[in-house]
């Protein structure tokens, strides 16, 4: 039997942490309401700060006031434990062992702000469900103090979460599932309101209470389930056309990515993404290059180019070599009285596709990008898609391999016609080099 200081009581699940604060370089504590994370985590950092000399951090993806942290449950415990402790409007100072806390939205103004990370211990990242790849691509090499940990807490909300899919199943990584059952210290009155949201409401009681990530919600428009049979999907024996479609979308903003998707016809009525190209040289002459070669690689049926923005030159230029070219604007109107434009109509035809398994997508990556496409309502009860941009910033990528295989659903379902018209295109030899 363990003896702890009464600041140590914490769920029994958590002890491990206790114990192997020493043998990992960073602890993944996880789960639903009620699980106690943040109290316990908190208690473990103020006791440790008590023993020795510790630079700690406690950081969020953004943070736009102290009330954003986790600073009152820290001035509570103090409070509590009559624990001897100076706490500063942004810091909070041990006055004997000298240890320091300090509180930092990571995020600011669109960068990634690395400023008070040098030199940290501890560095607690609360809420990780919000930090972006891009965020945590910069912060993690930052710490990089011997000895120094970093504890990552949070209640999933995406199944391919990057702090998740990151630390996983690495070893140096301990990892916790919490839930309000596994917390003694719950109130009864939090466990009623759990029980009540199960009987409400499954999908939220699994997200909220079990710490699982969202199936579905209002925001998202795809389905993991569905998602997933999309991955596993097993194509009818039957004869069929071999139909080709290539789509490409460009990059709008720096960062951003030119993807090409091919998908093929793999029954009379499902399809296969089967291939998945992307590059980042900004030069037109480049992508325009890359788009006719890929073409007289691949001799797609249907060429679908995204034609927005600077997008518009490069099909008017691969038109002229191409002319059955379909051009894809965002913008323009829809074919659906439901949907505001063409890249909401666009998302609703591929979710139709995979919901009623006409479409298998065997990239883990484009799936994940698939999972936070997020559909919008207007006050007429129009849908539209979270732009790119937004989704840029909370993800800190924009789904550019999941808008180049939309394109291609999207051309596949309303220009099939054009498949059996005949036109002047150009057959391209297949050993033509358009970089020459």
């Amino acid at each position: 039997m363990i003896e702890l200081p009464e600041i140590l009581n914490v769920p029994d699940k958590l002890i491990p942490l206790i114990l192997n604060i020493n043998n990992y370089n960073y602890f993944l504590i996880e789960g639903g309401r009620g699980g106690g994370k943040s109290q316990s985590i908190a208690r473990i950092i103020l006791w440790l700060a008590e023993k020795r000399n510790v630079r700690v951090c406690c950081g969020r993806e953004t943070q736009a006031s102290i009330s954003d942290s986790v600073h009152k449950i820290f001035f509570d415990l103090i409070n509590d434990f009559n624990l001897n402790f100076t706490v500063k409007s942004n810091k909070i100072i041990h006055n004997i062992s000298g240890s320091s806390i300090i509180f930092k939205g990571f995020r600011e103004q669109g960068k990634v702000n690395i400023k008070g990370l040098e030199g940290v211990d501890i560095l607690w990242i609360d809420e990780a469900q919000a930090i972006t790849k891009s965020t945590l691509d910069v912060i993690i090499p930052t710490i990089r103090k011997k000895n120094s940990i970093v504890i990552f807490s949070m209640n999933r909300l995406l199944r391919y979460d990057p702090v998740y899919s990151e630390f996983i199943s690495r070893d140096d990584c301990l990892h916790i599932k919490i839930n309000f059952y596994d917390n003694k210290h719950c109130p009864q009155k939090l466990i009623d309101e759990a029980l009540r949201c199960k009987q409400r409401n499954i999908l939220d009681y699994e997200y909220i209470w079990e710490g699982n990530p969202l199936d579905s919600s209002n925001d998202f428009l795809f389905s993991s389930i569905k998602l997933d049979k999309a991955k596993n999907l097993v194509f009818r024996d039957e004869n069929y056309r071999n139909i080709k479609c290539l789509s490409v979308d460009l990059a709008g903003n720096g960062g951003d990515l030119c993807v090409a998707s091919l998908i093929e016809a793999k029954s009379s009525s499902q399809w296969l993404l089967s291939k998945q190209e992307h590059w980042s040289e900004p030069d037109t002459d480049i992508t325009k290059g890359r788009i006719i070669n890929m073409y007289s690689r691949y001799k797609p049926d249907l060429l679908i180019l995204d034609a927005d923005g600077l997008g518009y030159s490069i099909y008017v230029s691969i038109k002229n070599v191409i002319p059955k070219t379909i051009k894809f604007n965002g913008a323009a109107s829809s074919n659906r009285p439901n949907a505001l434009n063409r890249r909401a109509d666009g998302y609703l035809t591929l979710k139709d596709y995979i919901d009623n398994e006409w479409l298998k997508i065997s990239s883990d990556f484009t799936i994940s990008q698939l999972e936070y496409i997020k559909k919008l309502y207007k006050p007429n009860g129009q849908i539209f898609i979270q732009s790119k941009k937004e989704m840029k910033a909370e993800h800190g990528e924009s789904p550019d391999f999941a808008d180049s295989l939309m394109m291609g659903i999207y051309a596949i379902n309303y220009y099939s016609y054009l498949i059996d018209e005949h036109d002047e295109t150009v057959i391209l030899d297949s050993n033509f080099d358009p970089y020459i």
